[in-house]
């Protein structure tokens, strides 16, 4: 008992110990979609069009399960008038010997002050990704620092198709944003529903930040999709800590996410992802 207290003692600390030290989640794209929508008006003409990023996600199993990791490379522009945002990004994913490629195109358009779009593509060489994404969220702003997302995505992989309606609400205030997003995927004739929950904390001017993020199930917009044979039926817990600092014209961020996770089999094993981003406006 007492070897067992200690073995969860560590394993909680480490989980600890990466988030602070590499201090979202799941994605850069939650990055992106802050600096389309968040332009202060009165500095339109100043803000910079162009932007070009790197990531890195590292993730490690428990229980003798292969590492994997996936390197995205984006570019960002944005049109004079602010409506139309295009960003393009490349992504390499390797796994033991096997190197795999996807590519990636999306669309931010505004609809006046409260209305905009979100659309995207995707197609890889199936190796490592899934064969093609196609997905559309319309965003909403209810007033009082509440937005509501409704959206679809469809996933086809070699072993699985996925439909997902998405719904997803937002409260942000000076220097607190909060987001559920609640996404539920038929595959095959069966329902499957998973969710996830962020709170992102600013703390300065620059819009430094904290945040936390949970959530169970698999997200079918995760940039870390594992596309095992019953990914889509694992049984899911995850949490984890992030940091992002802004330096103009650079921004960096890091987070730290841990899985729990529960094959349909009933055997387990633990996930830890580790995200870092850099990004440079011009």
């Amino acid at each position: 008992m007492e070897q067992l207290w200690k073995k969860k003692s560590v394993t909680f600390l480490a989980i600890i110990f990466s988030g602070f030290i590499f201090a979202q989640n799941h994605s850069d794209s939650i990055k992106i979609k802050q600096s389309v929508i968040k332009e202060n008006p009165t500095d339109s003409l100043k803000a910079p069009l162009n932007q070009v990023g790197l990531s890195q996600v590292q993730s490690i199993y428990s229980g003798g399960i292969s590492t994997m990791s996936t390197t995205s490379l984006h570019y960002m522009r944005k049109t004079k008038n602010q409506k139309l945002t295009f960003i393009g990004r490349v992504n390499l994913k390797s796994r033991v010997e096997i190197t795999s490629l996807k590519y990636d195109v999306e669309v931010y358009a505004k609809h006046g002050k409260n209305h905009y779009s979100f659309i995207g593509a995707s197609v890889s060489d199936q190796k490592l990704f899934p064969n093609y994404e196609l997905f559309y969220s319309f965003y909403t702003n209810l007033g009082k620092g509440w937005e509501l997302e409704t959206g679809t995505k469809f996933l086809a992989a070699e072993n699985f198709d996925l439909v997902t309606p998405i719904l997803g609400i937002t409260k942000e205030t000076d220097h607190n944003r909060i987001s559920l997003r609640n996404f539920i995927s038929f595959s095959q004739g069966n329902t499957y529903y998973s969710n996830m929950l962020q709170w992102r904390n600013f703390f300065n001017e620059k819009r430094d930040n904290f945040s936390v993020v949970t959530g169970f199930g698999n997200a079918p917009d995760s940039r870390n999709i594992d596309l095992a044979q019953d990914f889509i039926t694992n049984k899911t817990f995850f949490a984890g800590l992030g940091y992002e600092k802004n330096f103009k014209p650079f921004k960096i961020s890091a987070t730290s996410v841990y899985n729990k996770n529960q094959y349909s089999t009933g055997r387990t094993f633990n996930q830890y992802d580790i995200y870092l981003t850099l990004m440079y406006d011009f």
